[in-house]
């Protein structure tokens, strides 16, 4: 539960809405379009139609969680994310 009070609101902070009907998800108009983060536990799925605005959250979340380095993110067209 600190985890997700925390994440949340460093995510409101960088200017996220939480989702009304999950919240678990989070959203935010980027470039025109929509950015969209949801987590389970501590794992975080982030999707946007633009990988270098994706790059500039990684590097937000690395800086704002030091404990998260680049190896512990993946990217693909299709990624199995707890099964969903």
């Amino acid at each position: 539960m600190l985890f997700y009070k925390k994440l949340v609101k460093y995510l409101q902070h960088y200017g996220f809405e939480i989702n009304l009907y999950d919240p678990c998800v989070i959203n935010k108009m980027v470039s025109e379009k929509q950015m969209t983060v949801s987590w389970h536990v501590n794992g975080l799925k982030v999707s946007h139609v633009n990988p270098n605005e994706i790059d500039h959250f990684l590097k937000w979340v690395q800086e704002t969680y030091r404990s998260i380095s680049e190896d512990k993110s993946t990217r693909r067209k299709i990624h199995d994310y707890l099964g969903i």
